[in-house]
Formats: structure tokens, C-alpha cells, sequence
């Protein structure tokens, strides 16, 4: 059967137009971690919130900026390549967040905009605990670039699989650095 002539440009507008809708289409991840760190809560808020410690114990977030003191305050911001897990990096290049903080209360809670790869808001929270200092992160962001998102509908697993391996990587490398001080 040959097809009515015009058939190709009509289907790759179709494409073109169900990319174009797709990438509107935002797939929010609402996702929450937490860490149980055996060390008292203010060793653990200074190792989380000192540019100099995180880059010892926290390699797949790679502090790319250099601007700014370890005073952490409202309107202080921070900057990170995220190195993915190694079956997505494969996949995927380190993506780029750029994190605001708009909200410090120290050893208690962290609140920041993220803007990049990602863009959304991240909530940490800290509560000292008998076994150590507890973290709980609260990520509410999505994928910025319009395919990487559009493809989340599909590999939505293959993203959870990812951050859990670079949170997990934190959490053992905060544990660590904290034994060690």
C-alpha cells in the first residue's frame, strides 16, 4: 500500500509535536532520604554545611564553586556536579545543580532552590538522636532539560536507582569523615 504523499512530513510533525507536549508534560520527583549518622548532631551539621568537608566525604557531589566562605547563611549558594551511579553514567554525562539556601536554621534545618539539571526546592532536616544525628532529605524537583525528562516517564527507576546510589554514597562518607574527626 503506498501511502497519500505528504504521509513523512505529517508523521515527523507528529514526532516533533509529541516531543513538544511530552517536554511540557513535568514529572515532579518527590523524593525522601534519611540518613542515621553515628555522631553527635553538631559534628554532623559542620561536616554538611563546610564546602572544605564535603568535598572529602562526598565525591559524587563535586563542589564545583569556589565562591563564598563556609559561613552558611540565607543567600549563601552552592555549587555540584553529581556524579551518577555507573550503570547511568554510561548513560548520562554528571548533571549541574546550582542550590540557593533560603532558609538556615542551624542544626535544624537547611532549605534551598535548586536551579540546573534540576530545578526545584530541597529540604534537610536534623534531629540528634541516641545513636547519632538523624538526616532526613526531602527532594521536590524536576528534570530541566525537556528530552531527560520526557524520558523519565520510562526511566523513572533508572533515576531512583541513581540517586539512591549517589545518597548512599553520602551517607557513608559523612559516617566515615565523622569517625575519623
Amino acid at each position: 500500500m503506498k501511502l497519500p504523499k505528504g504521509t513523512g512530513a505529517a508523521g515527523l510533525l507528529g514526532v516533533l509535536g509529541g516531543i513538544w507536549i511530552g517536554s511540557r508534560s513535568v514529572k515532579i520527583y518527590d523524593w525522601r532520604t534519611q540518613w542515621t549518622i553515628p555522631a553527635p548532631l553538631p559534628m554532623v551539621y559542620e561536616a554538611m554545611t563546610s564546602r572544605e568537608a564535603v568535598r572529602e566525604w562526598w565525591p559524587d557531589m563535586e563542589l564545583v564553586d569556589d565562591s563564598g566562605g563556609d559561613d552558611l547563611k540565607v543567600g549563601s549558594t552552592v555549587s555540584f556536579q553529581v556524579h551518577q551511579a555507573p550503570e547511568v553514567a554510561r548513560l548520562a554525562p554528571p548533571f549541574q545543580i546550582h542550590c540557593l539556601y533560603t532558609d538556615v536554621d542551624p542544626q535544624r534545618r537547611l532549605r534551598e532552590t535548586v536551579k540546573g539539571d534540576l530545578s526545584g526546592v530541597l529540604e534537610t532536616l536534623f534531629d540528634e538522636q541516641a545513636d547519632g544525628t538523624s538526616i532526613t532529605f526531602s527532594w521536590y524537583v524536576r528534570v530541566t532539560n525537556p528530552v531527560l525528562n520526557l524520558l523519565g516517564y520510562v526511566a523513572e527507576r533508572m533515576y531512583r536507582h541513581s540517586h539512591d546510589h549517589v545518597m548512599e554514597s553520602g551517607e557513608k562518607g559523612l559516617s566515615e569523615y565523622c569517625l575519623r574527626l
